[in-house]
């Protein structure tokens, strides 16, 4: 009964590891690669027991030989840009030799060897079994062919010619067609797309390997091995120069990638990604096994995506079209939906039935900030300009309005009905001359003249005005707290403030509706301020404007205080309104706020830091 329990813990054990050395896998993928592991364990287990191992010299030999010539990945290159592996060659010559039985140690430590030595990191334990495992499964069935079709060590060329051609592409089929399957379940690829581009065109080298392999065995046995070593050091050689020039190529182009900013990807004839260094998976928000082989179109916003795509295409075929001016302004998608602008440089490579372009990708929205702040920048100074002319001019008007009311007032009897509305002419040239110096203020042609006040009175004092100028379709109120609200301010400043937020309310309720001012001292803890003042917690006197119109959407109260930024019909509107109230309310050390949504009202809130208020002493006794 232990020993038992023993095994099905042991069991239960196993199956948990399996699932967690393959639980980045797709659920398909998980199974094939078990399915191939648990195959090629039981075919080298079945079939080893016949293989031939006497004698053990040779066959110790092609197992080392192979093992070397797979743990440094030993290419020698052949005709139009090809390769063969060298650790291919000796499987063959192994297979000619000891048969497919003993072949399986050879291709088993190949396998090993070329997962676990000389690798920039380390392989996971699935990967190195499944190498082994198809290794074992395709030299079984190749060595099979080659018997099949009357190969054998001793037999002339000729009678060679077609049982080697056999091996190869037996060899070839059983090698790379696995693997294909493999890539495509574990990137969600089309998997004969992926053998079609990158295993069919290789098929030349594994038939000239074979026949390779079998030139140096027939040169072996005709003219001993001396021969055949002498033939084979300057081509093994030349390829030991070309693999350790490659290694730093590589290398140099790993450390690239790597270590670049900008996000680099390579797209295939099909606008498949083959390519997503770790900057890529930062800006865009994938993981690079996620997303190799997945359409370039996952990066490009819906709306975009036809264009674009059209010009990928077009680019890579003739290597015309809008990419041919190398640096575009594009908009890209993140994994999470955002939208962000970025900047695309594109490299075509290779030859036209075959050419990939590489992409350099930068993300641009640090810059266009900097130069939505550059022209933001350029406004305000522009309204800088254009206020203190306006100051001036409007300043000289008044003064002749109120030399005008001064005359008038001089006729006029003190018991005279016409007397209250020359004085109110008088009062509206001083609050016109405020404005005058907000103009000034706003322009910095003119000092602003802070002094201590409360916001009550200042608000208060306007009730007539701003009744007047709302009109009688809308109900106005204006709340304040009994206690003074005391703030350092320019009296007119904050009279403008009130003014212009106002006007802003009344346009919004063209039908009329409810509009509140409301002044109270409030104290802010530390999540108030972190929402409302940037951060900066006590007391402040809150101002608010509320309104029940219209309402303002996410998109307008993203420009709201913009210079020149207006919601109104053309000439009725300047769009200065608000740009000004922002510039009052930071000049005085405020922070304004919205809380608005489209057909619910808005509601302008403005914190002013609050002035402490000297107590007078009481005097000492006598």
């Amino acid at each position: 009964m232990r020993a038992a329990g023993d095994g099905g813990r042991n069991g239960g054990e196993g199956a948990v590891y399996w699932r967690v050395l393959l639980r980045d896998l797709p659920a398909r993928a998980r199974q094939y690669i078990i399915a191939i592991i648990l195959l090629g364990a039981a075919t080298f287990c079945l079939l080893l027991p016949r293989a031939a191992f006497t004698p053990v010299l040779p066959l110790i030999l092609l197992v080392l030989l192979g093992s070397l010539m797979s743990a440094f990945k030993v290419q020698f290159p052949i005709a139009s840009g090809s390769n063969m592996s060298m650790s291919y060659v000796v499987d063959i010559a192994a297979l000619i030799l000891r048969g497919p039985h003993a072949t399986m140690i050879v291709g088993a430590f190949n396998g090993w060897t070329q997962s676990t030595f000389n690798a920039k990191e380390p392989n996971r334990s699935y990967r190195t079994l499944f190498n082994m495992s198809i290794l074992v499964l395709t030299v079984q069935a190749a060595g099979q062919v080659f018997q099949r079709l009357g190969g054998s060590p001793t037999a002339k060329p000729v009678a060679m010619l077609v049982p080697i051609v056999g091996m190869a592409l037996t060899y070839f089929v059983v090698n790379t067609v696995p693997i294909a399957i493999a890539i495509g379940l574990t990137t969600n690829q089309n998997a004969w797309r992926i053998w079609k581009s990158d295993f069919a065109s290789s098929a030349p080298s594994y038939l000239f390997g074979a026949v390779a392999a079998a030139v140096v065995l027939a040169v072996t046995n005709t003219s001993g091995y001396w021969l055949a070593l002498l033939l084979m050091a300057a081509p093994l050689y030349l390829t030991y120069r070309i693999y350790r020039a490659g290694v730093e190529v590589e290398a140099r182009q790993g450390a690239i990638l790597e270590a670049a900013h900008d996000a680099i990807l390579t797209i295939d004839q099909q606008l498949n990604i083959r390519e997503f260094n770790p900057a890529a998976e930062q800006m865009f928000g994938y993981a690079r096994m996620d997303i190799l082989g997945r359409n370039v179109s996952l990066l490009l916003p819906p709306a975009d995506r036809a264009p674009q795509l059209a010009a990928f295409g077009r680019y890579l075929t003739d290597g015309d079209g809008p990419l041919a001016r190398r640096r575009l302004e594009l908009t890209g998608i993140k994994a999470d939906g955002t939208e962000f602008p970025v900047e695309l440089t594109v490299a075509r490579l290779g030859a036209d039935s075959r050419a990939i372009i590489t992409g350099f990708i930068r993300d641009i929205t640090e810059r266009r900030l900097l130069e939505e702040q550059l022209r933001q920048s350029q406004k305000l100074e522009a309204i800088g300009r254009l206020a203190s002319g306006v100051a001036h001019d409007f300043n000289n008007i008044l003064m002749s309005i109120m030399g005008a009311a001064d005359l008038l007032m001089m006729h006029i009897h003190d018991d005279d009905e016409a007397r209250e509305e020359a004085t109110e002419i008088k009062r509206s040239v001083q609050r016109g001359a405020s404005l005058t110096r907000q103009l000034l203020a706003f322009s910095r042609r003119q000092a602003t003249r802070p002094q201590l006040l409360s916001v009550g009175d200042v608000v208060g004092g306007m009730d007539t005005m701003l009744r007047r100028l709302i009109g009688p379709e809308i109900d106005f109120e204006i709340i304040c707290d009994p206690e003074p609200t005391k703030v350092r301010a320019d009296p007119s400043q904050l009279e403008q403030v009130v003014l212009n937020l106002v006007i802003n309310s009344r346009d919004a309720m063209p039908e009329g509706g409810r509009l509140t001012v409301r002044v109270e001292q409030v104290e802010l803890d530390e999540d108030a301020a972190v929402a409302l003042v940037e951060g900066h917690p006590g007391p402040y006197a809150r101002l608010s404007v509320s309104d029940t119109g219209m309402g303002i959407d996410g998109q307008t109260r993203a420009k709201l205080f913009e210079p020149f930024f207006t919601t109104k019909e053309q000439g009725k509107g300047t769009g200065l309104g608000l740009s000004i109230v922002y510039g009052i309310v930071k000049q005085n050390g405020g922070y304004i706020t919205v809380i608005s949504e489209r057909g619910r009202g808005a509601t302008f809130v403005i914190h002013l830091p609050s002035a402490a208020v000297a107590q007078p002493q009481t005097p000492a006794a006598v």
